[in-house]
Formats: C-alpha cells, sequence, structure tokens
C-alpha cells in the first residue's frame, strides 16, 4: 500500500465524475434558482466537536468518540493543492504530500513510515494522504491507548504541518517512484480524461493543474522550485487539525496549542485565490473512440452554479432534488426490465464539479446500433415525468423508505464511527459544508420528508432542460466510429424525442403475503450453550444447525449466513453455466406471487436484505436486517427454499444485455490480460475461464432452476449463524417456526473435487495488448499445500515480510514501481492450495531488472530467513487488527459459521494473539523454503503491443 493522491475519477462510460476532488471556490456562489440568502437559519458546528483558532490562525478541533474504543484518528488538512501551482510548479504539490513521509525534523529519511510500521499502522491501508485541486490531507489511525505512541503522532501532525527536510538526494530518490505513479495511472481512463477535462472546466485554470503534474517537470524541476512552494503554502493560517476518537479531550487539546502555536506564517506570504469556472453560456461536444473501450455511451450534462445546504431551510431542498432523481431513476431502471427497451442503462444524476459548479447529467448506454432508439426512450421517460410527474404511490414509497433508513441512524447514533464524524468535520473546514450532528439534523430532516409533496419534487424537473452549457460526450470502441452522429444529428434526435406525447405512468399494486400457512414451529432436539464465546447452538429436528450469538457491537444490527456442502461442483459440465448462474436467475425473478419490481415494493420500508448463494463448495442464504423486521427475513429465507419463480422475459432480456456486454470485453487490457493468464494455468478449462457468448448460450432456464430447486430441496445439513442485538429466546423461536420448518431430505453431500489446477512446474508469458508504454507484471508462487491454521497464519506473516522488503527494493531503491501488491492465498477444500500473488506496473523497460530484482529478495529469505523488524511489524499489525475484530458482527458471523464447518474449538480465538506472538524468523524462512521455489513461480508479463 502506498500514500497516493486522489486524482480524478474517470468513468469512462459515463465521462468524467468529480464529487470527491471538488472543493468549492467562494462561500457566495450558491444556486440562484432555489437559493436565496437570508432564507432560513444558520446551520451550527456539532456542539460536541470543540474548535479552537489559534493566535497564528491554525485551527483544530477535537471530539471524543469511543467507536471503536480505544481508537482515534488524526488528520490534518490543508487548504493547498495542485491549483495553487505555477507553471513551473505543476505536480509538486503532490509530490511534497510524498516528501512528507521521506524525513521530517523528527523522522529523518524513511524512519517515519518504519516507526509507524513497528506499532501496527499500516502504511497505505492507515498511514495515508492525498492531494487534490485545493487540498492536502494527511491522516494517521492510532490506538488512544498507548501514551507513547499518541505523543509521537502528535509529533508527527506537527512535521507534516511544517517540518519536512526535502533533502536533494530523497526528492531525486522520489522522481522515479511519482513518474511510475503516473505511468500506473495511464491508460483509457487516463486518454479520456486529456480529451474531456479541459471542455468540462471551460479550459480553466483547473484544466491546466491535475495533480499529478507533467513529466517534464517532475523530470526537471529545481530543487528550489518544491522549497518555495512548501514556504509559501504550508502555513498554519491554511491548516488544521481533526481529531476523533476514545481521547481525552482535555489533555489532545493542551498538547495541540504546545505544539502548534509556534508556527509561523511567512512574513510576504502570497494570497490564497479561490479560482472558479466561468460559466460561458456555449454548448460542448465531443467524440472519443477508443480501441479498448467495450461500449458507447452517451453523457449529457448541464453545468450550473452549484447548490449547497447553507441555511437550515436548505435541507428541504436537498431533498427534493435528491427524491427527485431517485424517482427518475427507478422509472428508467423500470424500462431497463423489458426486452424491448433499447438501451442497456440510463441514469441522472447531480454530481460537484469544481470551481463553484455542478453537473445534471444524463447518461445512456445503448444497445449496439440502438443510440437514436435509446435517446427517444429516455427523453420519452422524462418528458413523461415533466408532463404528468410522480403518483403519490411512488412518492410514499420513497418517503417510507426515507423515514426508515433516518430511523436506522438515529438507532445507530451512538455506536457511530469516528471516522465517519472525521469526514464531516474535514468537509466542514475544507469546503464549508454543514456539520451540526444527527440531533440537530435528525428532527429537521424528519419534518422534511413529512412536508416535501409532488408539487415540491415537480419543480426539479428542469434540472435536464437547460439551452445552455452544456457539454455533451459520446464514447464508443473504435471499430464503431464510422456509425456516430454528429452533435447536429444527436440535437435534431433529442428535439424529436421531446415532442413525443408520452401516456401516464401506470404501477402496479402489491397486496399479498409472502409467506402463509406455516407448519408448525419444529422441536429443538438439543440445546448447548458456550459461555466462552457467548453463543447458543441449537439443533432442530429436520437437521438445521443454528449458532446465535447476542452483541452490543452495533445497537440494532443482525446479520445471517448459512452453509451446506456441495455447490455447482456437484454437476457436469454440460449444467455448469446454468449451475454457476442459478442464484443470479432465480434472485432476480422475485419469489412467490411477487416478480422482483413487486417483491421490492413488499420489502419497501423495511431494512431487511436476503441472498442466496451457490459455490463451488457449498450452498447457502445470506442476511442482514434489523430487530423489528427479523420476521421477514425469515420470510424470505424461507421462500428461498419453497417459493421460487422464474421470470422467463426478464431474465432472457438480461441474458441477451450479458451478451451485448460481451462483445468487446477484450477490448479492455486488464480483462484480456487476466483471461490471457486463465487460460493458461488451467488449460482453458471452462470452469475457469471468463464469461463468453458461447458460455450464455449454454444456460438453460428451467435447467437453472431446477439446480436451484435442487440446492435448496434438503436443509437437514445446512448450519445457520446468526449474529448481533437479539435476544436469545426469541431469535430462538423464529429459528424453530421459520428454519425448522424448511425440507429435511436426510441427504449426506459433499463436494467434488474436478481436479482443475494450474500445473505442477511454473513457466513465463509475455503478453502484449493496448498502447499505453507501460507493463503489468503478475508472478505467482503456486501449488500444493499443507494446511493447517498455523500455516496459513505464517503464510500470511511470510507475504507481510516478503511485501516490505520488496517495497524496499523496488520503489524506495530502484524508483521503478509506485505500489506492489503482495497478497497470499491459502485453501484446504476442495484441495489443499496455496499461492503468493506479487503484481505491480512499471516501465517496459525495466521488467527484467526488477523481477530479477523482486525473485532476489525471496530468494535471500528463503536462505536466511526474513529480518526480524518486519516479522515484529506484521505481529504489531495483526495484533491490533485482532483486537478490532473481536468487535465487529462480521468476525464472529464467519468465524463461528468456519469453526462449526471444520469442527475446531470456538475458544482458540482467545489464543490467536499468543499463537502471533510466537513466530519466529526460522519458521518463515522453512516456510519460504518448502513453498517459494523457482520451479513453483509462474511470470506473466503484459507489455504494450508492438507499434
Amino acid at each position: 500500500m502506498n500514500v497516493y493522491y486522489r486524482e480524478i475519477k474517470v468513468l469512462w462510460i459515463i465521462a468524467l465524475l468529480f464529487t470527491h476532488l471538488a472543493a468549492m471556490a467562494q462561500k457566495d456562489v450558491n444556486t440562484k434558482a432555489y437559493q436565496k440568502k437570508g432564507r432560513g437559519l444558520e446551520i451550527p458546528l456539532d456542539p460536541k466537536v470543540k474548535k479552537g483558532v489559534l493566535p497564528n490562525g491554525f485551527e483544530y478541533y477535537i471530539l471524543k468518540n469511543a467507536e471503536p474504543k480505544d481508537r482515534m484518528v488524526m488528520y490534518l488538512a490543508n487548504k493547498v493543492g495542485s491549483i495553487l501551482e505555477t507553471d513551473r510548479q505543476q505536480g509538486l504539490a503532490h509530490f511534497l504530500e510524498h516528501m512528507n513521509f521521506n524525513g521530517t525534523t523528527h523522522f529523518p529519511k524513511n524512519e517515519l513510515v518504519d516507526y509507524l510500521q513497528r506499532s501496527g499502522i499500516r502504511f497505505g491501508a492507515d498511514l495515508n494522504a492525498y492531494t487534490g485541486f485545493d487540498e492536502t490531507v494527511y491522516q494517521l489511525p492510532l490506538p488512544s491507548n498507548d501514551p507513547e505512541l499518541l505523543k509521537q503522532g502528535l509529533i508527527i501532525m506537527r512535521d507534516w504541518a511544517h517540518g519536512a527536510l526535502l533533502e536533494d538526494d530523497e526528492i531525486d530518490q522520489e522522481r522515479g517512484v511519482i513518474l511510475e505513479e503516473k505511468r500506473q495511472r495511464g491508460g483509457l481512463s487516463s486518454r479520456l480524461q486529456e480529451k474531456t477535462f479541459p471542455m468540462l472546466t471551460n479550459n480553466s485554470r483547473y484544466a491546466n493543474r491535475l495533480p499529478i503534474g507533467t513529466e517534464e517537470i517532475l523530470k526537471n524541476f529545481k530543487y528550489s522550485e518544491i522549497r518555495e512552494f512548501y514556504k509559501d503554502w504550508y502555513r498554519p493560517e491554511l491548516q488544521a487539525l481533526i481529531i476523533v476518537g476514545d481521547i481525552d479531550e482535555v489533555a489532545i487539546e493542551k498538547e495541540v496549542i504546545r505544539l502548534f502555536s509556534d508556527l509561523k506564517n511567512p512574513s510576504k506570504a502570497p494570497k490564497r485565490n479561490y479560482y472558479t469556472i466561468t460559466l460561458t453560456g456555449k454548448n460542448q461536444f465531443l467524440t472519443f473512440t477508443d480501441e479498448e473501450i467495450t461500449s458507447t455511451s452517451l453523457q449529457i450534462s448541464y453545468k450550473v452554479p452549484a447548490f449547497r445546504v447553507m441555511k437550515s431551510t436548505d435541507y428541504k431542498i436537498a431533498l427534493e432534488r435528491g427524491l427527485f432523481t431517485q424517482l427518475l431513476n427507478a422509472r428508467l431502471g423500470e424500462l431497463t426490465r423489458k426486452a424491448s427497451t433499447p438501451f442497456l442503462s440510463a441514469g441522472f444524476g447531480s454530481s460537484e464539479l469544481l470551481g463553484g459548479l455542478e453537473t445534471n447529467s444524463i447518461s445512456i448506454t445503448p444497445k449496439p446500433g440502438k443510440l437514436k432508439e435509446s435517446i427517444y426512450a429516455v427523453y420519452e421517460a422524462f418528458e413523461q415525468v415533466r408532463q404528468y410527474g410522480f403518483t403519490d404511490n411512488e412518492l410514499q414509497r420513497a418517503k417510507t423508505n426515507y423515514r426508515t433508513s433516518l430511523e436506522r441512524s438515529k438507532a445507530e447514533e451512538s455506536k457511530k464511527r469516528s471516522q465517519s464524524y472525521m469526514e464531516e468535520i474535514l468537509a466542514y473546514y475544507l469546503k464549508d459544508q454543514p456539520a451540526p450532528g444527527f440531533d440537530y439534523i435528525f428532527p429537521i430532516l424528519l419534518k422534511n420528508i413529512e412536508t416535501v409533496s409532488l408539487q415540491d419534487i415537480q419543480r426539479h424537473a428542469v434540472m435536464y432542460t437547460d439551452t445552455k452549457n452544456r457539454d455533451m460526450v459520446l464514447t464508443a470502441p473504435e471499430n464503431k466510429a464510422k456509425e456516430l452522429p454528429n452533435e447536429k444529428q444527436l440535437l435534431a434526435w433529442i428535439d424529436d424525442a421531446t415532442k413525443v406525447q408520452p401516456q401516464s405512468y401506470q404501477e402496479d399494486i402489491v397486496g399479498e403475503d409472502l409467506v402463509v400457512d406455516l407448519p408448525a414451529p419444529a422441536k429443538i432436539v438439543d440445546r448447548r450453550q458456550n459461555e466462552g464465546v457467548g453463543s447458543r447452538t441449537i439443533l432442530l429436528d429436520n437437521g438445521v444447525k443454528v449458532v446465535m450469538k447476542p452483541t452490543d457491537f452495533m445497537n440494532d444490527e443482525i446479520q445471517i449466513t448459512s452453509f451446506s456442502p456441495g455447490g455447482y461442483s456437484l454437476y457436469n459440465l454440460e449444467d455448469f453455466q446454468s449451475a454457476v448462474n442459478a442464484t443470479s436467475i432465480v434472485g432476480s425473478s422475485g419469489l412467490g406471487p411477487f416478480d422482483a419490481l413487486q417483491l421490492s415494493r413488499y420489502l419497501n420500508g423495511k431494512s431487511v436484505s436476503v441472498s442466496p448463494y451457490i459455490n463451488e463448495i457449498g450452498e447457502g442464504i445470506k442476511a442482514s436486517t434489523v430487530q423489528k423486521d427479523v420476521k421477514t427475513a425469515f420470510e424470505l429465507i424461507h421462500a428461498f427454499f419453497y417459493q421460487t419463480r422464474l421470470d422467463r422475459e426478464l431474465i432472457e432480456a438480461n441474458l441477451e444485455k450479458s451478451k451485448i456486454g460481451l462483445e468487446n470485453r477484450l477490448n479492455n487490457v486488464g480483462t484480456f490480460f487476466s483471461d490471457s493468464i486463465t487460460r493458461v494455468l488451467y488449460n482453458n478449462d471452462p470452469r475457469k475461464t471468463g464469461p463468453s457468448e458461447e458460455k450464455i448460450k449454454q444456460i438453460n432456464l428451467d435447467r437453472a432452476l431446477e439446480i436451484f430447486k435442487d440446492r435448496f430441496a434438503d436443509a437437514s445439513d445446512f448450519t445457520f449463524v446468526i449474529v448481533g442485538n437479539f435476544n436469545l429466546d426469541e431469535m430462538e423461536q423464529y429459528a424453530a417456526q421459520y428454519l425448522g420448518t424448511l425440507p429435511n431430505l436426510g441427504r449426506k453431500e459433499q463436494f467434488v473435487d474436478n481436479a482443475s489446477y494450474p500445473p505442477a512446474k511454473g513457466f513465463d508469458l509475455d503478453i502484449r495488448k493496448g498502447k499505453e508504454e507501460k507493463a503489468t507484471v503478475a508472478m505467482a508462487y503456486l501449488g500444493d499445500f499443507n494446511y493447517s491454521d498455523r500455516n496459513s497464519m505464517l503464510m500470511e506473516a511470510l507475504s507481510s515480510c516478503i511485501n516490505v522488503k520488496l517495497l524496499q527494493r523496488l520503489r524506495e531503491k530502484e524508483s521503478g514501481v509506485y505500489s506492489i501488491n503482495v497478497s497470499p492465498s491459502v485453501s484446504k477444500i476442495p484441495r489443499e492450495r496455496f499461492g503468493l500473488n506479487i503484481s505491480f506496473t512499471t516501465d517496459p523497460q525495466l521488467v527484467a531488472k526488477l523481477t530479477e530484482a523482486a525473485v532476489d529478495e525471496i530468494e535471500k529469505i528463503r536462505k536466511d530467513g526474513p529480518d526480524q523488524v518486519d516479522v515484529d511489524k506484521f505481529i504489531a499489525e495483526k495484533l491490533l487488527s485482532n483486537q478490532q475484530a473481536l468487535v465487529q458482527n462480521g468476525f464472529w458471523l464467519s468465524y463461528l459459521l468456519s469453526t462449526e464447518i471444520d469442527q475446531k474449538d470456538p475458544l482458540r480465538v482467545f489464543s490467536a494473539d499468543e499463537r502471533l506472538k510466537s513466530i519466529t524468523k526460522k519458521e518463515l524462512q522453512q516456510l519460504a523454503d518448502q513453498y517459494l521455489s523457482a520451479e513453483r513461480l509462474f511470470k506473466f508479463v503484459l507489455y504494450p503491443e508492438v507499434p
């Protein structure tokens, strides 16, 4: 994991969305159509947040929050980003972010990362930073019950504020890393960004200040340039420290004041200007084709002054806008259920852009050759809304769901995690977004949802009818270029489409019950308590085993999972595609008397999700719900055993869309690479290779339904696990009624090992695809494995040690990569196997050098074992993560299920820390020597195509 910057997210299917990068410009930029100054009350900052401003302008925000216990998170926020760079400094705001990890006053060179890793803080996953156009933010999560680490954490934040050493050799060493980051981010999205971003930002300053910068400047900038940027902009009046967690607020505040009060603003500091994007009134059009694009798409974006919640009355406007978008997209979603609909997908949405603007955007992905028809269909749906509005039933369903969401948030407010508060306060400081706290906002939102009317929502139907400041981006595969319309044709289609007289909207009324005439509850034939883990296990007379663990980790959360051995391994190749797709086919068809749309309406306002699954070795059902909807969750589980159905028309339409989606699938470079690897590793075994039109043709809908029913025809070998905040006796009654009455055939099934595995001896393979001057390396040690809990833990530790060494060698020493992924995998079933996967992106000219370096580091570990300090880092990290796992419902859900399946002692979880601490260098050296031999190494390299 690595330090990174949050660049523009380019979704090439619908062009560019910028929400997470946007930093609003001046405070007086508002949506004039809906907002007027002076309306409503000023929105206060959450009174639980302690805000302070030091004489030098440095701000701090401190909030005590006990979730998670003994944990805290600190952010240093700087109102400094790439928009402030001069022409000679492009990319240096982001470069400077990197340098704050490469030598500061109290942590020279790489000591900062090393120190924190030894304390259990993961680089990238925990310790991180990002640079945007208008901000740079450093983040550091810490245990709050370690006084020394807490003290050092505050010193780190002080160093980040103004303690970067910016040494010549460290700057030069980092150039290669950042150039590799730039290379890694290259590709289709980068090419599209290069074409569309200047248009979307009206060729403003933002168009020439992408945070990653330019290759020429990154290679050649003078040391003085980055030091000047640092001196000018890293100053206390543009900085804030945000601390949230299980802390002593008074003591923390004293330390913040002591450490940050002596920071000085430069005597001749440049003014911090805030830049805007000027609306020109012009419309713009761009066609972009590329050989890596897999489908045609059209996005029509209307740029308008950004709507911002500034006064209490603005919350209602925000709610209206949200409901309008939700209801409109629901209408479009219903159309995709019909085979006759010409588009694969369509949607409408608003997103924050930059410089005080937002976009209201229509996105359309048509079926091949159906762009014109898709435009007509989408605009007919829009006209239907504009002329007739939404129905009261639609609004009431949306209101009910909104109330349910509000009540759920209220129930869990005391369990709200510190990270959520952190993000709110960060947006308050950087973007002037309100952060009043839930106690303030809850009654306002509850009142608003009661008073919002159809007329209130309808007034937002003008959001997609502007005739100026419109950008149209049409993207398509290169081979479709000649079929694309020009701007004049598109506008003519849209104009004609808006003249179509639509019919009013009609919907089905849902009134039936899902489950009726339940048999009498089952008998409980065995009941056992496990006081050590706080669980109860019951055996029902139909053979179903149920493990229940009540917790208070969340106030109103209940999770359910289950498993039965078998899965799609039991079916031959003729049935394989029907078996693999059985759950998606059945799950999309509804249940009992309801099709999928009717079922969603039946469940409206309920917090419940139930999903069946069939994987290679087994089948089961997963669910999540709250206390008031537990009965509904069990009804749905029961129905998947007894009341499945097949919506043939819908599924056939979905399969046809899947075929279309696969037409240009291999245009995608990453997909081509992974498919190529899979084909050679598994000798073209159809059970392992990627999707294809031929495989879709092999799906038999009736057979898929039969297979699903077969997998859920016998519950006698099912084990259910239920974890969450519930009463044991009440949950036992639900289990007896709904799980105890599931079918019992007394089958004794096991999975089948279909014996499809990579060869025993590794090999190298070069693959060529794409035009970017970069190579992707995928190395893997694969083979049989002597599985045990101990060996599994050792493989994870070994992987961590290798990751540290490869980062030090390939990134820090060779400057040849930006990031490296080292991930282990071990399996017990269907066969004991292991994999150690290593991947990175680099310059094609460096592949041989870097792969040899990677193998060299692994050979050193095979010979001498890892460095003890790296072992200690892994242990420290896992000790911290283990503590957090023990207070999470999700952990206990999977742990208790695996414990039952493998027939292990559930109390072993409480000795996990001791087993961790017993890991030795010698054990890891022996494991590496046994499994990471050269003959087990598979190496795949994706190179660009030869010109």
